[in-house]
């Protein structure tokens, strides 16, 4: 885990690293639903589900660029399950606090998502980040 921690460290600006501290608030934020709404149990349980994933990954190839397929396999299944269950069948409640906090989680997803997806391509193609 130390090896990991020293690696994203080594890998990631300040700004990834205040992104990274966002998705951990946002994500354990669940938690101030999580009695009431199933959905938000889902989303603590694929926070704790992604991060054995990630460890996984990482003792696997060493690459903390890699970590992100973690939650491409974890967050793109929840995020179609939040579109479904919270925002197509309910966006009359889209308003509501409940409503603001999916808001914010999906638009966090989906800008996670994008860079995942983004960085796992980079390195299958063996390709240089444009942005370094």
């Amino acid at each position: 885990m130390e090896e990991m921690e020293t690696a994203i460290d080594a890998a990631t600006s300040d700004v990834t690293k205040i992104w990274m501290d966002w998705m951990m608030i946002i994500f354990l934020s669940s938690l101030i639903f999580v009695y009431r709404r199933l959905s938000a149990r889902f989303i603590f349980a694929s926070l704790i589900l992604s991060m054995p994933i990630a460890i996984w990954i990482f003792e696997t190839t060493k690459s903390p660029h890699l970590i992100g397929i973690a939650h491409i396999v974890v967050w793109l299944p929840l995020a179609i399950y939040l579109v479904k269950a919270e925002v197509v069948e309910k966006i009359e409640k889209i308003k509501s606090p409940y409503g603001i906090y999916i808001t914010l989680l999906l638009s966090t997803i989906v800008i996670s998502l994008f860079f995942d997806i983004r960085d796992a391509i980079l390195i299958a193609f063996d390709m240089k980040d444009p942005f370094i």
